[in-house]
C-alpha cells in the first residue's frame, strides 16, 4: 500500500482546484508551514484576509475536524520534511560536509517518496484501466520527458498496445487528428506549459480522446485539461545537482503504470487460457457427436 500523503503534499496537489480564497490560504500555509502551529484560526484568517469560518471550512475540506487538527498535521509534515534538511543543505547533524554523491542519493530518494505520495493508488489504477482498454495510445514527452515517453511507449508496445510516440510537434498533432473516442493521449511534461502540447491536448479533448497528464504538481494548463492527472516533483533548485529529480519522479510514475498493467495482464492470462481451453473442448465434443 502506498504511504499516506503528508498534509503539505495534499495541499500542494489540491491547490489547482481550489477557489481564490482557498488558494490564498494554501499559499500562506505552504510559504509559512513551520510557523503555522503558533497561529489561531482567527490570526491566520486576518493574515490572509479571509473569514475565520473560511479557515475552518478549508480544514474540513481537507479531511480534518477543524483548524487545530490541520495545524498538528502541518507540524508533522514540517518535522518529517526537516529530517532531510541537513543532508540536502550539505551538512550532517554533526556539522560534517556531505558529498555530492550522498546528497544526490538522498535527493533522488526524496523525489521517489514524494512522487509516491502525490499519486494515489486509485488514480494510478484508473490510468491503467484507461490505457488497458484504449484502442490506440499517443505518448508525448516535452523536453527531457521525451525519453521517458518513448521508454513507456516501448513497454506498452511490449504488452501488445498500439502506441505512437514521435518527438515532432507537427507529427504529434497530425496523429491526434485521427484519434477519437476509445483512444488515449498521455502527456508528460515538467511544467505543463508548452504551447504546442497544450494545443494537442485541446485537440484531443475536442475529439473525445481520454487525456492522462503527468506534470509538476503546480497549476498548469495540461493538468487542468486532463481527464486523469498524475504528478511529478521538481528538481528542488539544487544548483550543483543535475536537474534529474523531476525525471526520476516522472520515471517512477511511468514505471508504476507499466508494472501495474503488466501485473493485471499476467493475472488475466490464466483465466483467458482456461476459457479458451473450455471452448476448444466444447468444440471437440460437438465434433465427436457429429461423427
Amino acid at each position: 500500500m502506498m504511504a499516506a500523503m503528508s498534509c503539505l503534499t495534499i495541499i500542494r496537489s489540491a491547490r489547482s482546484e481550489m477557489s481564490a480564497n482557498e488558494k490564498k490560504l494554501a499559499d500562506f500555509i505552504l510559504d509559512n508551514a513551520p510557523l503555522i502551529r503558533d497561529y489561531s484560526s482567527q490570526q491566520i484568517a486576518g493574515s490572509v484576509g479571509i473569514s475565520q469560518s473560511s479557515v475552518v471550512k478549508f480544514s474540513q475540506k481537507l479531511g480534518y475536524r477543524g483548524f487545530t487538527d490541520l495545524k498538528l498535521a502541518i507540524h508533522e509534515s514540517v518535522v518529517k520534511r526537516g529530517s532531510n534538511v541537513a543532508v540536502l543543505n550539505k551538512t550532517s547533524a554533526r556539522g560534517e560536509n556531505i558529498s555530492l554523491k550522498e546528497r544526490l542519493f538522498h535527493s533522488k530518494c526524496d523525489a521517489l517518496s514524494s512522487a509516491a505520495e502525490l499519486n494515489d493508488d486509485a488514480v494510478i489504477l484508473l490510468a491503467v484501466e484507461v490505457i488497458e482498454s484504449a484502442n490506440r495510445i499517443q505518448l508525448i514527452g516535452s523536453g527531457g520527458a521525451l525519453l521517458i515517453a518513448r521508454d513507456l511507449s516501448f513497454k506498452l508496445i511490449g504488452l501488445g498496445k498500439a502506441v505512437m510516440a514521435d518527438g515532432d510537434a507537427q507529427v504529434q498533432l497530425a496523429g491526434m487528428t485521427t484519434f477519437g473516442e476509445g483512444d488515449c493521449l498521455i502527456v508528460i511534461s515538467a511544467s505543463g506549459q508548452e504551447a504546442d502540447v497544450v494545443r494537442i491536448v485541446k485537440e484531443a479533448r475536442s475529439t473525445g480522446v481520454t487525456v492522462i497528464s503527468l506534470t509538476d504538481q503546480g497549476a498548469n494548463p495540461m493538468s487542468a485539461l486532463a481527464d486523469i492527472r498524475l504528478y511529478s516533483v521538481s528538481h528542488g533548485g539544487e544548483a550543483d545537482i543535475p536537474s534529474v529529480i523531476s525525471a526520476m519522479s516522472q520515471q517512477h510514475v511511468a514505471d508504476l503504470i507499466h508494472f501495474t498493467l503488466a501485473q493485471r495482464r499476467s493475472k488475466s492470462k490464466p483465466q483467458a487460457k482456461g476459457k479458451k481451453t473450455a471452448i476448444l473442448r466444447q468444440a471437440a465434443a460437438k465434433g465427436r457427436r457429429a461423427r
